[in-house]
C-alpha cells in the first residue's frame, strides 16, 4: 500500500484499539457506607436499600446484648411483625435471643444456634460469597445467600454494643477515569483524522455528483405544511407510550449521575444504549413541560423530511415532483405523528437510517469509500440509541453487491477503516459505564424481562391487529399496512421490470432494506408496535415511490390496476377497522377514540370497502380511462388521516377548555408556566369535612349491621366505620339497608364542584343504588353502584344534578356467598394539590402519569437507597394496574422496599371540570419507623 493508505489504515486501527481500551478502562465508583447506630442510643431505623441486597453487611454484638434482652429480637434487616408495611419483605437476616440461645436465620434458613455464654462476641458478614456467622472468630454458620435490607430493627434499647455497617450496591454510580477520557479523546481524534485523509486520498478518483438540488435551501409550501403540523402536534398531540417513563429517567439522573431505568430493573443503566438521553437531560432541567420535551423529536422529524424531499427522492425519481412532494409529506406525517413526536428514541432511528441510506447511495453513485465509512459511524451511533437502531445497518446489507464491487482490491484498507469506524459506537455505548457494569445491566434486564425470542415475533403483529389496545389502533395500523401493501406492489413491479420514472437499483435496495428491518425486528427483546415508528423514513419512501411509479404508468392493463386497487383497499379497510385510540389521557374527548370511525351510522371501513371494490370491478370494464390510476387512493387516505388526527385532537380541547386535555395543558404552559394535569387537580385532605348531614332518623337495616358486616381485612378508610361516618354491612347475611335522607347543599351539582361520593365495597350476588330526591322526598332518579372486581372498597362518584336529598339502598341476596357494605355520602371539600403536597417535595410517580405531572420531583434512588417519601402520585384506577412495576420486587422496582415499610392510605383527588374522571390518584405513605441514627459516608474508589 502507498504511504497514504498505510497512514489511513494505521489511524483506523489506532481508533479501534483506543475505543476498545476505552471500554476496558477503569471507572471511578461512588461508594456509600451506612453505619448504625450513630449514637449510644440504639433505635430501630428504616434503611430501604435499592437494590435490595447490600454489597456488604457487617454486624457485631455481644452475648451481653442478648442477655440484656432476655427473649426477643436482637436484630432484623427486614421489618418484624407490627412494623411491617403492606407488602411482604424478601428474606432478611434475623438474630433472636431465644431460650438461652442466640439464633441466626436468613429467611426461613437457620444459620446458627449457640448458647449464650457469659462473654462472647458475634460477627455476621454478608457479601458476594454469601453470609457467614462467627462467634469469637470461629465460623459457626454459613449461607450462600445474601439477605435483603430495608431497615435495621432491634428490641434492644439504651446503650448496647450492637453495630451494623451496610455498604449498598452502587456499581452504576461511576465517573470516567483519566485513562478512559484519554482513550476516548485519542479514538475520536484518530477517527476524524482517518476520515479526512481517506477523503483526500480518494477525491481525485471519485465521480462528481451533486448532493443537493439548486436552491435547495428555499422553503416550499410542503416544508411549511410539515413544519406547522409537527409543531401543532407537539402542543396538542397525543403522548407516546413511554414519555412518562423517560422524563422520570432524565429527572432522576440528577441524583444518581447516570440515566437508569428508574422504574424497574434495579435502575440498571440504559447502557449500552441510550446515549441520546444525555442530550435531553439539559432540556428536562430547564422545564419538563410536554411541548418543550417534544421539540427534539420535532426537529429530527423536520430534518428527516428534508432528507427525504431534498436528497433521497431525487435518487429514485425523475420528471415532475410536485405531486410526489405533497404525497410524501402526507405519508411522512401519517407515520411520524402517532409514533415519533415524543421522548422515545424512534425519531433518532428515523433520522439515522435515512442518513445512512443517503450515504450508501452517495457512495454507489460517486464510487467513493468515504461516504460508506461515514455511514458506518452514523449507523453505529444509531444502534447505540436503542436495539431497534439496527435499522440503520440495513442499507448496507441491501447494497452489499455494489459495495463489494466498490471496495474490491482494497481489502486491507477496508478492514482497517471498518474497524475504526465500527468501533466508534463503543464510545457512545460505554461513555459512562464500565464493561462489567454494562454486562451486569444486560443480565438484569434479560433475567427479569420481558425478553422475547425470534419465535415470539408474531406477538407484535397479533397486537397490531388487536383493536382493543392502543398498540392496535387505527393510527398505528394505517402507515404500517400501507407500507406492506406498497412493498408487495413494488416487489411485483421490480420482478417484471416495470418501474417508469424510478431508478431500479435504488428502488431495489430500498425495498430490500425495509424488508430486512422487519426481519431484524424479530431479534429485539420486546415486541411492541411502537417499534414500527423507526420505519417512518424508509416506510415513507417505499409508499411514495410505489405511488409515483404507478402514476407514471407502471400498471398497463386494467386488471393490473384493479388488482392493485383491491390490495390498497384491503390495507385501508384493515386500518380503519379499529378505533383511533391514543395513549392514556390523550384520548379525552377525541372523536372515534373508542369506536371505529364513521358518519351517520356508516363505518368508514365499510364505505371504503364498497367504494374500492366497486372501482376495482368497474375498472375491469374500462373505468380506468376516467380514474387513470389507483395510486390516488393512498394519497387521499394519507392526507385524510393526517387531517382527521390533527382536527379531532384540536377539537377535543373545545368542550374541555375549562378542564384538562394535553393541548389545553401545553397551551397553559406556553403562556407562563403550568403544572400539567395538576393545574386542574384537586385533593380532599379531610374526609370528615364533606360528610352530608342526615335527617336524624336511623337507617332501616334488615340483616345489616352498623359499622360492621365487612371482612376484617377489608376495612374502610378512616373516618368511615365510626359514629361520625357510619357504614352499613351485610356480613354475608341476606337483607336490605335503606339509609335516611342526606341533605345536599344548594348548587351541589355545579360544574366546578366535586361529585357526590359514596363508599362501597363487596362481592357476590349483591347490589346497591343511590336515590336522588327533591326537597319533599320525591325520588327524581336513581343510580346503580358498581363494585370493585376484587371486592375492595371504592369511592363511587355521582353527579347530584338538581337533587336536594340523597339516600342509599343496598341489598344482599347472596346469603353467605358474598357481602356488601356502604358508607354515608359526602360532598368533598377540596383544595389544590400543592396545598397538601408542596411541589418541591419528592414523591413516588407512576411511569404512566409522570409526563403529565411535569412539576413533580421523583423520589431519589441514589446512593443505594430508595428515598422514603410521604406521597405517591399514582395513575388513575382505569390504568393503575399497568403502572405497578415500580412497586414490584420481582421487577426490580425502586418503591417495593417502601411498601414493605409503609402502608398506603388513599387521599381522594378530583379533576376540576370533569368531576367523575380520576386521571391521577394520590396515596399517603405512613411509616412505622423512620430513618434515624444512621451515619452516612461517601468515598470514591
Amino acid at each position: 500500500m502507498s504511504s497514504h493508505r498505510w497512514t489511513i489504515a494505521g489511524l483506523g486501527l489506532l481508533s479501534a484499539l483506543t475505543a476498545v481500551l476505552f471500554v476496558l478502562a477503569p471507572v471511578n465508583q461512588d461508594v456509600t457506607t451506612y453505619e448504625w447506630p450513630s449514637a449510644r442510643e440504639t433505635e430501630s431505623t428504616a434503611l430501604p436499600l435499592f437494590p435490595y441486597e447490600p454489597e456488604r453487611l457487617d454486624v457485631t454484638f455481644t452475648c451481653a446484648d442478648a442477655a440484656a434482652l432476655g427473649d426477643g429480637l436482637v436484630l432484623s434487616t427486614t421489618p418484624p411483625e407490627g412494623v411491617a408495611g403492606e407488602q411482604p419483605s424478601p428474606a432478611g437476616l434475623t438474630v433472636r435471643a431465644q431460650g438461652g440461645s442466640v439464633v441466626v436465620s436468613l429467611g426461613d434458613e437457620e444459620l446458627a444456634r449457640q448458647a449464650r455464654s457469659a462473654d462472647c462476641e458475634w460477627a455476621l458478614h454478608s457479601g458476594a460469597d454469601g453470609t457467614r456467622v462467627l462467634v469469637d472468630g470461629t465460623e459457626v454458620g454459613r449461607s450462600g445467600q445474601t439477605p435483603a435490607v430495608n431497615g435495621l430493627f432491634t428490641g434492644l434499647s439504651g446503650s448496647a454494643d450492637l453495630r451494623a455497617t451496610v455498604v449498598p450496591d452502587t456499581r452504576y454510580q461511576t465517573d470516567p477515569s483519566a485513562l478512559k477520557i484519554i482513550a476516548g479523546v485519542l479514538s475520536v481524534a484518530s477517527l476524524v483524522a482517518m476520515l479526512v485523509l481517506l477523503h483526500r486520498w480518494e477525491a481525485p478518483r471519485t465521480r462528481r455528483v451533486r448532493v443537493l438540488p439548486e436552491r435547495w435551501w428555499r422553503p416550499t409550501l410542503a416544508d411549511g405544511a410539515v413544519a406547522a403540523t409537527l409543531l401543532v402536534w407537539a402542543v396538542i398531540g397525543a403522548l407516546t407510550v413511554d414519555d412518562g417513563y423517560i422524563v422520570t429517567m432524565l429527572k432522576s439522573e440528577a441524583d444518581t449521575g447516570y440515566v437508569g431505568n428508574y422504574f424497574r430493573w434495579f435502575n440498571a443503566p440504559e447502557a449500552p444504549f441510550g446515549w441520546f438521553y444525555e442530550l435531553y437531560r439539559p432540556l428536562a432541567e430547564l422545564t419538563a413541560s410536554g411541548w418543550f420535551l417534544r421539540l427534539p423529536s420535532v426537529l429530527l422529524g423536520f430534518a428527516s423530511w428534508l432528507l427525504i424531499d431534498r436528497v433521497l427522492l431525487r435518487r429514485f425519481t425523475s420528471g415532475p415532483r410536485l405531486l410526489l412532494r405533497w404525497a410524501s409529506a402526507a405519508l411522512f406525517l401519517v407515520w411520524y405523528l402517532p409514533y415519533d413526536v415524543g421522548a422515545r428514541p424512534e425519531p433518532w432511528i428515523v433520522f439515522g437510517s435515512l442518513v445512512v441510506f443517503a450515504l450508501v447511495e452517495r457512495a454507489i453513485a460517486t464510487r467513493a469509500f468515504t461516504p460508506l465509512a461515514l455511514g458506518v459511524v452514523v449507523a453505529g451511533a444509531t444502534v447505540a440509541v436503542t436495539p431497534t437502531g439496527v435499522a440503520a445497518f440495513m442499507p448496507f446489507l441491501a447494497a452489499l453487491p455494489p459495495i463489494v464491487r466498490l471496495v474490491r482490491g482494497h481489502w486491507g484498507l477496508v478492514v482497517a477503516v471498518l474497524l475504526g469506524t465500527g468501533a466508534s459506537a463503543l464510545l457512545l455505548m460505554f461513555y459512562d459505564q464500565s464493561l462489567s457494569a454494562v454486562l451486569h445491566a444486560t443480565e438484569v434486564r434479560t433475567e427479569i424481562g420481558p425478553s422475547y425470542g425470534v419465535t415470539d415475533e408474531l406477538t407484535r403483529y397479533e397486537t397490531l391487529f388487536d383493536s382493543t389496545q392502543v398498540e392496535g389502533a387505527l393510527n398505528r395500523r394505517m402507515p404500517v399496512l400501507l407500507m406492506f401493501a406498497s412493498m408487495l406492489v413494488l416487489a411485483a413491479l421490480l420482478a417484471f421490470r416495470r418501474l417508469p420514472g424510478l431508478a431500479a437499483g435504488p428502488s431495489r435496495r430500498l425495498l430490500a432494506g425495509s424488508a430486512l428491518y422487519l426481519v431484524a425486528l424479530a431479534f429485539t427483546p420486546t415486541k411492541w408496535t411502537h417499534h414500527f415508528g423507526a420505519l417512518a423514513g424508509l416506510g415513507t419512501l417505499v409508499i411514495a415511490v410505489t405511488v409515483y411509479t404507478i402514476t407514471r404508468g407502471a400498471l398497463r392493463r386494467s386488471w393490473e390496476k384493479s388488482l392493485v386497487m383491491a390490495v390498497f383497499t384491503g390495507a385501508v379497510v384493515l386500518a380503519l377497522s379499529a378505533p383511533s385510540r391514543w395513549w392514556y389521557v390523550s384520548s379525552l374527548n377525541v372523536k372515534w377514540a373508542m369506536v371505529e370511525p364513521g358518519l351517520r351510522n356508516i363505518d368508514a371501513a365499510d364505505a371504503v370497502l364498497v367504494l374500492g371494490l366497486v372501482i376495482a370491478v368497474a375498472g375491469l370494464f374500462g373505468a380506468w380511462r376516467l380514474l387513470r390510476q389507483p395510486g390516488w387512493l393512498v394519497v387521499v387516505v394519507a392526507m385524510g388521516t393526517v387531517v382527521v388526527e390533527v382536527a379531532t385532537m384540536a377539537y377535543a380541547m373545545v368542550p374541555r377548555w375549562d378542564t384538562y386535555t394535553i393541548g389545553r395543558s401545553n397551551l397553559a404552559s406556553l403562556s407562563g408556566g403550568g403544572c400539567g394535569v395538576e393545574d386542574w387537580l384537586r385533593v380532599e385532605p379531610d374526609l370528615r369535612a364533606g360528610l352530608l348531614p342526615s335527617g336524624g332518623a336511623p337507617a332501616s337495616t334488615d340483616g345489616f349491621v352498623v359499622n360492621g358486616g365487612f371482612p376484617a381485612e377489608v376495612a374502610p378508610v378512616a373516618p368511615y366505620g365510626t359514629a361520625e361516618a357510619p357504614v352499613w354491612g351485610s356480613g354475608g347475611a341476606a337483607g336490605t339497608v335503606t339509609t335516611d335522607w342526606y341533605r345536599l347543599p344548594e348548587g351541589a351539582g355545579a360544574a366546578d364542584l366535586p361529585p357526590l361520593v359514596v363508599p362501597i365495597g363487596g362481592q357476590g350476588e349483591v347490589s346497591a343504588k343511590v336515590e336522588f330526591a327533591d326537597e319533599h322526598g320525591t325520588v327524581l332518579r336513581e343510580h346503580g353502584l358498581g363494585l370493585d372486581k376484587d371486592g375492595a372498597w371504592r369511592d363511587a362518584r355521582l353527579e347530584p344534578g338538581d337533587a336536594a336529598q340523597v339516600r342509599i339502598v343496598a341489598t344482599d341476596r347472596a346469603d353467605g356467598e358474598g357481602w356488601i357494605a356502604v358508607g354515608a355520602p359526602r360532598l368533598p371539600k377540596v383544595v389544590p394539590v400543592a396545598e397538601l403536597v408542596p411541589v418541591s417535595e419528592p414523591v413516588i410517580l407512576d411511569w404512566v402519569d409522570a409526563f403529565v405531572l411535569p412539576c413533580r420531583v421523583p423520589s431519589s434512588v441514589a446512593d443505594g437507597l430508595s428515598e422514603p417519601v410521604r406521597y405517591r402520585f399514582a395513575s388513575g384506577p382505569s390504568i393503575r394496574w399497568l403502572a405497578g412495576v415500580s412497586l414490584s420486587a420481582g421487577a426490580g422496582g425502586p418503591h417495593a422496599p417502601l411498601l414493605q415499610l409503609a402502608r398506603q392510605t388513599p387521599v381522594p383527588t378530583y379533576l376540576e371540570g370533569d368531576k367523575l374522571f380520576e386521571p391521577v390518584s394520590i396515596f399517603r405513605l405512613d411509616y412505622a419507623v423512620p430513618i434515624r441514627g444512621v451515619t452516612t459516608t461517601h468515598m470514591e474508589q
